[in-house]
């Protein structure tokens, strides 16, 4: 067990990506602190399970995203973490019509339009994608479909301005080893407390105070490096109150809704299926909910769906046996019923409803672009926000949360009187 200060001169509240940046950049700087995690384990909305399914599988994010640019692709190669060392093949499988076709990605009409959005936001138009899409294309479901993915939002509420300054290099790989293993490992030298709720910041003359489920904790300053919909709900309090520019911006960019839905069988039921991504979607029905599948990755006899959008979250509610009928029924129609048969296992994710998560990631919206700057803004002078929500061209990222624990905790040392350094996002102690 790492041993935490007594006497922090900061407060980390948070032990996901972000919260494990800070932590990272206070350590090399010298700067005695604490992270409150309210969880049982770190790494919030990264998170890698292997006892569900009997497999590993990421329940958040599995992609560096920006690979050839990503921090987090960069430590895991120092500690040897493995991940798929170049992109997949650009095509896409689609099971459309009862047949299967698999096409190029530069001749697909989705991820033309996708493409689209993101132009419109480059040339500084903030509007709604929905407006960018042709409704009346009988694709444009699964279009909806994909911007949900990217923004976890439908399309009448995607920023195109928001969606334009994300930084996509187009190196996107998935990490073997899993990317919430990735961030535990990098918080194991750091000083976390684990299941310890925040419930409340007060702004005191001399720095903050802190009340937990374990009593108060003062510090200098503090990095709230939490999902942004424990500030916007109010589950976390202030005292004074959040600045009214903050409470509308969390109203303009705020988080979205994304599920995964998991399923383990006897054997390798998709060999040789290539690239190992599909989407499943009947056109001619214009109301069946379309899918994306990841199919036997790097191997594992597994099936991981996602969804997101508004629909999901009703989804989620209806609890786990909905949820896995729904993903198991679209299996069925493209590798047919006897795939059922070969199901051991299944697994849901819950970050809608997790108390301590409630939802995905952040998307503005439209004609709002602007309103994610306001992230940047100290509270009160003293409190410094960092999460992905916050990052301003890695948003919805993992390595865009860790960057911006690492800015935050720059900003939260010099406060708390330890000068104005730089720390280096690479550094890993001795």
């Amino acid at each position: 067990m790492v041993q935490y200060s007594a006497d922090p001169d900061v407060i980390v509240i948070g032990a996901g990506a972000a919260g494990i940046g800070a932590g990272r950049a206070l350590k090399q700087l010298g700067v005695p602190f604490i992270i409150l995690e309210a969880k049982d384990r770190v790494g919030g909305r990264a998170h890698s399970d292997t006892a569900s399914l009997g497999h590993l599988w990421d329940h958040g994010c599995h992609w560096f995203h920006s690979a050839d640019v990503n921090v987090l692709r960069e430590m895991a190669d120092r500690l040897g973490h493995k991940y798929l060392p170049r992109p997949r093949r650009p095509y896409a499988n689609t099971f459309m019509d009862g047949s299967w076709s698999c096409r190029p990605l530069r001749d697909d009409y989705v991820w033309e339009n996708l493409a689209k959005v993101v132009e419109v936001g480059h040339s500084g138009r903030d509007i709604a994608a929905a407006e960018v899409i042709d409704p009346n294309h009988p694709w444009n479901p699964m279009v909806r479909h994909w911007l949900a993915l990217m923004y976890s939002a439908d399309a009448e509420d995607i920023s195109t301005l928001d969606a334009g300054r994300y930084r996509d290099t187009g190196v996107n790989l998935p990490v073997e080893d899993g990317y919430g293993a990735l961030v535990a490992k990098l918080a194991r030298d750091l000083p976390i407390k684990l299941n310890t709720p925040v419930s409340a910041v007060s702004i005191t003359r001399n720095g903050v105070e802190i009340i937990t489920s374990e009593g108060t904790i003062t510090a200098k300053s503090a990095i709230l490096a939490v999902p942004a919909r424990m500030l916007e709900t109010g589950r976390i309090a202030f005292n004074p109150g959040l600045p009214p520019a903050l409470e509308q911006a969390f109203h303009d960019v705020p988080m979205g809704w994304y599920e995964k839905i998991a399923l383990s069988f006897d054997r390798d039921v998709f060999e040789g299926f290539d690239p190992s991504y599909a989407d499943i979607f009947d056109p001619v029905a214009p109301t069946t909910q379309p899918f994306n599948f990841e199919l036997h990755p790097f191997g594992r006899p597994i099936a991981v769906t996602h969804l997101a959008g508004k629909d999901v979250r009703e989804l989620e509610r209806k609890g786990d046996a909905d949820m896995t009928a729904f993903a198991l029924e679209a299996l069925e129609r493209a590798f047919g019923s006897d795939i059922r048969k070969r199901v051991v296992k299944s697994a849901t994710t819950h970050w809608s409803s997790d108390p301590y998560i409630n939802g995905a990631y952040a998307c503005a919206k439209p004609g709002r672009a602007e309103s994610r700057k306001q992230f940047l803004e100290p509270l009160h002078d003293r409190v410094f926000l960092a999460g992905e929500h916050v990052h301003q061209s890695f948003n919805a990222t993992a390595h865009g949360a860790y960057l911006s624990g690492i800015d935050a905790a720059q900003a939260a040392a010099g406060k708390a009187g330890h000068g104005s350094r730089t720390a280096d996002p690479l550094w890993l102690a001795a």
